[in-house]
């Protein structure tokens, strides 16, 4: 091999080294987007707004209508911020999909069912939060019950909707357990954490056919099960799925001096 052509070669190596640093740096800050979307999220879902646990499911429509009044500018921010958080979530669930789609290989449909059940779920929680935002605006120039409408409509989408995140449950679950590396890239205990979440979800089909008690959206099952395993999954995935991201560009980055 001649100089110029031992140079070209050295060259390629050093680029492709390069374009495979900045992927994995890409895609490290796009795992770190679920920050915003649990930040925003839980910042005005549950702190300014207050549904955490939300207004009871049996409440009339004078008393989520008072709701709504008391809260007023702080809920409509609280609804503005979870609603701006919300697409964040399938850039989280992007990033998974590209491991699972080194788990499974180019014919792998789990990393697709993944990456459609994070965007999916990034919908259903944006939506409510605008149609809670607009209950909550011009309120004082509508019927109460207009508002406690809209108010139920919210939950009920955010609720009912839930086999888009159940899917993505299921994705993730099934893809860990397909991997058969020696040391898996995301443990297999992390997968029954995840089927566990789904299995938490279907619950929700209860929801219509109670206004209190555990099956309610207020609910020790159908609110506090749901949100706190979902939460859980989330801050117990995060941290593997970066160390998966290292041991991937450690290989990638082997198999580019080969």
């Amino acid at each position: 091999m001649s100089f110029t052509e031992n140079r070209s070669v050295v060259t390629t190596e050093i680029d492709q080294r390069h374009r495979i640093r900045g992927d994995y740096l890409t895609l490290r800050w796009g795992l770190l987007a679920v920050i915003v979307y649990c930040g925003l999220g839980l910042a005005g879902f549950a702190g300014l707004a207050g549904f955490w646990p939300p207004p009871a499911e049996h409440l009339d429509a004078a008393e989520v209508t008072a709701y709504f009044t008391d809260k007023g500018d702080v809920l409509r921010i609280g609804m503005v911020l979870m609603a701006v958080g919300a697409p964040f979530y399938y850039v989280w669930s992007a990033v998974l999909s590209k491991i699972i789609s080194r788990i499974e290989g180019p014919m792998g449909v789990l990393s697709t069912v993944e990456l459609l059940g994070g965007l999916l779920t990034a919908w259903v929680t944006v939506t409510p939060a605008i149609i809670w935002l607009t209950a909550s605006f011009r309120h004082e120039s509508r019927p109460p019950e207009t508002v406690q409408m809209l108010y139920d409509l919210g939950w009920i989408f955010f609720d009912l909707t839930f086999a888009c995140s159940l899917l993505q449950s299921l994705g993730l679950g099934f893809a860990i357990l397909r991997d058969r590396r020696a040391e898996p890239l995301l443990p297999h205990w992390v997968a029954w954490l995840s089927f566990l979440t789904g299995a938490t979800f279907v619950p929700l089909v209860l929801l219509p056919f109670f206004r209190s008690g555990p099956f309610a959206w207020q609910g020790l099952i159908n609110f506090w099960a749901v949100f706190v395993i979902f939460f859980v999954l989330i801050a117990v995935v995060t941290p593997y799925a970066w160390k998966a991201l290292r041991r991937l560009e450690a290989e990638d980055l082997e198999a580019a001096t080969r």
